[in-house]
């Protein structure tokens, strides 16, 4: 079996720019967020705003574990979901399969890109509760700290905190995968009105997108902004530095 390794991620973090870096690299079978198809789909845990169903993509979580271990038996694979979108059937077992990593991003950005996208969204989707617990749990059973890194630190020094993923995480680096041409990838049908951004990014950079409003002009995300900061300020403290 070929190494495993995740990339648990917070919504809205640049995660599909890190993906789109792995792709990149060629060195990996690249897999986007299959768990979500257990979230939304086979559970209906909330609602799959701007989802395209493949309908030849495994729904129930055991059958989406087992294509993972499937591709893995002939290559290396990466894969990058949320944190939240497994989490109901997450265990040690679960992630003892990986070699799990995470990206975060504070929250002041994430949530206002999260609701532009979608106003409903939910404290679950926020995802930040949910990307501690399975970090607190790889730590317990690993005794080392994973690899995390922040999205704002990846775009002030890709070079240095992309370089330190991958001496954590024990895979080459390939500092050519830093940049890349600008392609929307089939691998972001799925959930194709997220990524167009990403779509058209050839590194990673600043948000794309404008916001005329921060978190505290809008009262539901003031609230959620407090209840997030401390699950990210825990993971934060064991970033990757630049």
């Amino acid at each position: 079996m070929n190494v495993i390794v995740p990339l648990w991620s917070v919504p809205r973090s640049i995660s599909t720019a890190f993906e789109r870096m792995m792709m990149e690299r060629g060195d990996f079978k690249v897999i986007h967020e299959p768990f979500s198809y257990f979230f939304y789909a086979k559970e209906q845990s909330a609602a799959a705003i701007g989802m395209n169903v493949d309908p030849d993509h495994p729904q129930d979580f055991d059958d989406i574990l087992a294509m993972i271990l499937k591709e893995a038996e002939k290559q290396p694979v990466f894969f990058k979901d949320m944190a939240y979108h497994p989490f109901t059937r997450t265990n040690e077992e679960f992630l003892g399969k990986f070699v799990n990593t995470f990206i975060i991003r504070d929250p002041a950005i994430t949530l206002i890109s999260h609701y532009k996208m979608n106003p409903e969204f939910t404290f679950t989707e926020a995802g930040y509760v949910e990307a501690l617990a399975l970090f607190e749990m790889t730590l317990k059973m690993t005794g080392e700290v994973p690899a995390v890194v922040d999205a704002e630190d990846i775009i002030t020094n890709p070079h240095s905190v992309i370089k330190g993923y991958c001496e954590v995480t024990g895979i080459p680096f390939i500092p050519e995968a830093l940049t890349w041409n600008a392609e929307f990838k089939k691998e972001w049908k799925t959930w194709e009105t997220w990524h167009l951004d990403t779509g058209k990014s050839s590194g990673f950079t600043k948000d794309m997108e404008p916001f005329d409003f921060t978190v505290n002009d809008v009262p539901r995300l003031a609230e959620m902004y407090e209840k997030c900061m401390p699950y990210y300020q825990k993971m934060y403290d064991h970033r990757i530095r630049p």
